[in-house]
């Protein structure tokens, strides 16, 4: 237990020393598609963009999130398909269609729903205050030597302090 504690600190202490680097935007890596797909430029005006930067993890996010809901939407047209084997092939086609509209329509109020309750969530958290307070204290290394003079050539200054 000792050495993973210790294997643990040292672990904080790398990222605590060297914070991992900020997550790529899409705009960073590729830096003339705002101009391509901007309708304010293509309009000859020069608009700026004052969105949210898009990261890779929320364009794969989205993907995936398109991806489901194509897969959910055929899967259930394809599972009435096949559940209506006996009736007409018109009927079986508008109720395979009607169901799959369903099943789109169900998904974009689900999706709706929970982008308006994202919001909601992020106007609460920049309301909230936040309050530091000091729980424990601790005492590493008490010192009862004398501070030194301010003249003492061992005394090492600030860059810029000594000049």
């Amino acid at each position: 237990m000792a050495r993973l504690r210790a294997d643990e600190e040292r672990r904080q202490y790398e990222r605590m020393v060297n914070p991992p680097s900020a997550p790529e935007t899409f705009h960073q890596r590729f830096p003339n598609s705002a101009r391509s797909f901007n309708p304010h430029t293509s309009h000859g005006q020069t608009g700026v963009d004052h969105g949210e930067e898009m990261t890779y993890q929320d364009v794969d996010r989205q993907m995936a999130l398109i991806i489901n809901v194509l897969v959910s939407i055929i899967a259930c047209s394809v599972a009435i398909w096949i559940a209506a084997r006996h009736w007409n092939v018109p009927q079986r086609l508008g109720l395979s269609m009607g169901g799959s509209v369903t099943v789109a329509v169900a998904e974009v109020a689900i999706y709706l729903g929970y982008i308006r309750r994202v919001k909601d969530a992020k106007g609460k958290e920049v309301k909230k205050v936040e309050t530091k307070e000091v729980s424990e204290t601790w005492v590493i290394e008490k010192s009862s030597k004398p501070a030194k003079a301010a003249n003492d050539e061992s005394l090492r200054f600030r860059k810029g302090k000594h000049r």
